[in-house]
């Protein structure tokens, strides 16, 4: 895919000195729905990338071009707005935005990219546009942005230009990923370590629901909406900012004054910070096993207590639980569709592909998708 963008880049611009940069995908191993809450999230970089080319012009025009949708989008940087038709280009025209409010200069630029990240897959491909954009225009000018402001600058790419609401967590990972390593990130405070993960006889297995959902279209702005609400009843009493310093005790105390809904959401994000705490403390040890089952406990608070589940997510991780050799499954991502990860003996994943596959499409008519996936390094491993 690399010399593939390369080659397109120079069949539309022409060939010269062409920087280049990928910027891997992510899968959260837990923690769903706590990074807009100020909670603990454990994620990985994944083998899936966007590759970018690209170069500096003289002047001010911004020339972009996308693999994977085959377009084609020119402007000049002064008259970027939100475009409704092309939208895969308000991930780049985000950061420039944001690049100005920082008082980040930069002159016009061309740039092709594409990668093997399934958009609307839970993959978070959006982030890692946002993210692989700010890498090659580093790069291409030779700008040196503060780790934090880089990640900082995509996620307001995002929530500001985008539309989307989401928290920190895949701007992170996607930038500082390290291989064979999870990040333990504190998403209140940003403080963070990194966590080994060796799964040993097991292996990390990717399955698409082959069902897309669109972040900005979907129930998760409404999701940061009603836990916000948990959080303007209980700071009346409590010194908090977020549900990540909120305790059960503290939920419990004050569930009278919450909204039956607003509550389960809350309960959820309290409950999933505990659970990511002694998932690191399990994957320190080795306890694969044990960890997996906090993955099924995931996906069950995600499926009732959150309500981001769908049909498709839960007959995979229903299916995994009957399947020997499976230690966890839950969905990973926003939800209402996408991906589940499943933590699954090597030597029998292909039964469990063959299987699987054969049920799934007898269900739903469809073939879901496989991936199997390892943990990388981010994309700052790439400028």
């Amino acid at each position: 895919m690399k010399e593939k963008i390369k080659r397109k880049f120079i069949e539309i611009f022409g060939d010269g000195d062409i920087f280049n940069i990928k910027s891997p995908g992510r899968v959260n191993l837990i923690g769903e729905h706590t990074d807009y809450q100020g909670g603990y999230v454990l994620p990985i970089a994944i083998n899936k990338y966007i590759y970018f080319c690209g170069r500096k012009r003289k002047d001010k025009k911004i020339k972009i071009y996308s693999f994977n949708y085959d377009d084609y989008l020119e402007v000049d940087i002064l008259d970027i707005k939100f475009n409704k038709e092309k939208k895969w280009a308000n991930y780049i025209f985000g950061v420039i935005k944001e690049f100005e409010k920082s008082k980040i200069d930069i002159s016009g630029f061309e740039v092709a990219y594409g990668g093997n990240i399934p958009v609307g897959s839970g993959l978070s491909s959006s982030a890692s546009v946002e993210i692989g954009t700010i890498s090659i225009l580093m790069k291409t000018f030779n700008i040196k942005i503060p780790d934090i402001q880089v990640i900082n600058i995509a996620r307001c790419a995002e929530n500001n230009f985008v539309g989307v609401n989401c928290g920190i967590m895949d701007q992170f990972i996607i930038y500082l990923g390290k291989k064979d390593n999870a990040i333990f990130l504190n998403c209140n405070n940003l403080n963070y370590s990194y966590v080994p993960f060796k799964t040993g006889d097991y292996q990390l297995l990717l399955v698409d629901t082959k069902k897309e959902r669109t972040l900005s279209n979907s129930v998760y702005n409404e999701r940061v909406k009603e836990v916000g609400e948990v959080v303007n009843i209980i700071k009346k009493f409590v010194d908090i900012d977020n549900l990540g310093q909120v305790d059960f005790k503290i939920l419990e105390k004050y569930k009278s004054l919450i909204g039956q809904t607003e509550y389960r959401r809350g309960k959820h994000i309290v409950e999933e910070n505990e659970r990511v705490k002694k998932s690191v403390e399990l994957l320190k040890n080795g306890e694969i096993e044990k960890f997996g089952e906090l993955l099924y406990s995931s996906h069950k608070s995600l499926k009732e207590l959150y309500n981001v589940s769908c049909n498709e997510l839960d007959f995979i991780v229903d299916f995994s639980k009957n399947f020997e050799g499976v230690a966890g499954s839950r969905l990973t991502g926003a939800g209402l569709g996408g991906c589940c990860i499943v933590l699954i003996k090597k030597i029998i994943i292909e039964e469990f592909k063959e299987k699987l596959e054969s049920a799934y499409f007898e269900k739903f008519k469809i073939k879901p998708a496989f991936y199997d996936v390892l943990a990388v390094d981010g994309a700052k491993s790439s400028i």
